[in-house]
């Protein structure tokens, strides 16, 4: 029995639980005495993780408050029956579009019955009918995911609209994945025509990292979106020493995170281009760390150890939200270390579909180097002046999958 234990417990070392199955854990066993209750820490310094999740909504948002003012501007007006100001949210990823856009939505739900909000991520819901079926499912209807046309599906909410009590206000965050194709463009039309049907129409509001994205979709759909927009600079170091601070008083018992733990989680997030998310996430990652060896003591060293799973996780997740562009870009830099901006720009040429022309390339390139997917490094050439030569950061094979 016990050999069949220790070979158990090098099953389970391979798949990244060792310290499961220790001596000390293979005796408890023996004696009967139940492995789960065997597994209670005797330092735990959480008070309540939850506070760490991504989906956690703060009720204060440091360095928000300007952004947090312009999406009262633009809702404000369905207070008094007056339609929405659409909206646009742009900024680089973890900079608190996101919390920013549901934390003012659930305030403008609690303070009138006039509004609704309906969130989707366009990573998830990346076509026109995906969407119309989350709408219409959302104003009562009860719409199947297979067996109407698209338009059958658009007709309906149409008709759910006529009876709807409240202004819907659509979020569609990560909104590149949809308008990658030109369904997504027939999308926003279909939700900026619903107010020729005798309503006050839908409220949109357009979340991306892409700051020029609104200026490329067809005039048609830019002159009648008429949108806001709220552009979100990364987090300073002390926003993010603020905001942890703030998060970790709520996720962990007083006292056990290290005085210089808060600070390293700031400078490395901030390192990153501001993202909260990741300083977040590693503040958790650590804790479990801690836990794990039963420390007692959030430290630095718990930290350290977290940002490195966090950081991975966090880029190969983000290729994820990438367009095609973008990613043929990482795929040529990765294939071709050391590759300045005109080399890159005549492979990426090349490629079927290739779209970008040269300046918005460099564009591009300078936002993929702010999420960290890419570095750059300035050379000299001589007597023609100088150029930056860019390596990618992420591995070759993980592009490929996302192409």
């Amino acid at each position: 029995m016990l050999a069949l234990l220790i070979i158990f417990g090098r099953v389970a070392c391979r798949c990244g639980t060792a310290t499961f199955l220790t001596p000390a854990t293979i005796l408890l066993f023996m004696s009967g005495t139940n492995l789960f209750r065997a597994r209670v820490t005797e330092n735990s310094i959480f008070l309540d993780e939850r506070y760490l999740y991504p989906e956690f909504i703060p009720e204060v948002l440091p360095g928000r408050g300007k952004e947090i003012e312009s999406l009262v501007y633009c809702f404000d007006p369905l207070l008094k029956g007056k339609k929405p100001v659409n909206v646009f949210l742009s900024g680089s990823t973890g900079v608190g579009k996101t919390v920013c856009v549901k934390f003012v939505l659930k305030e403008l739900e609690d303070a009138s019955d006039r509004a609704k909000s309906l969130y989707l991520n366009c990573f998830e819901f990346n076509s026109r009918a995906a969407i119309l079926i989350a709408l219409a499912n959302f104003l009562g209807s009860a719409i199947p995911r297979r067996g109407l046309a698209t338009d059958e599906i658009y007709t309906s909410v149409l008709e759910s609209m006529k009876k709807c009590s409240f202004t819907p206000i659509v979020v569609l965050d990560e909104v590149d994945q949809l308008l990658v194709s030109d369904s997504g463009s027939k999308l926003l039309y279909d939700l900026l025509r619903v107010v020729e049907h005798g309503k006050q129409g839908i409220g949109i509001v357009l979340i991306s990292n892409d700051v020029e994205l609104t200026s490329r979709l067809d005039s048609r759909i830019r002159s009648s979106l008429a949108e806001q927009t709220v552009v979100f600079s990364p987090y300073t170091p002390e926003q993010l020493k603020k905001i942890l601070s703030e998060r970790s008083e709520l996720a962990f018992v007083k006292g056990v995170v290290d005085k210089d733990a808060i600070g390293v989680a700031a400078a490395h997030a901030a390192k990153l281009g501001g993202d909260a998310r990741i300083a977040i996430e590693s503040l958790l990652k650590a804790g479990r760390i801690a836990e794990k060896e039963n420390s007692g003591k959030l430290l630095v060293a718990h930290l350290k150890g977290a940002f490195e799973s966090v950081d991975a996780a966090s880029l190969a997740k983000g290729l994820g939200f990438l367009a095609r562009d973008e990613l043929l870009l990482l795929k040529i830099i990765s294939e071709n270390p050391a590759i300045n901006s005109g080399a890159i720009y005549g492979l990426y040429s090349k490629e079927k579909g290739a779209s970008l022309k040269e300046r918005r390339l460099r564009d591009v390139l300078a936002a993929l180097e702010k999420q960290n997917f890419i570095s750059s490094e300035p050379v000299s050439m001589g007597n023609q002046g100088k150029t930056r030569q860019f390596r990618c950061g992420i591995p070759k094979e993980l592009i490929l999958k996302g192409l």
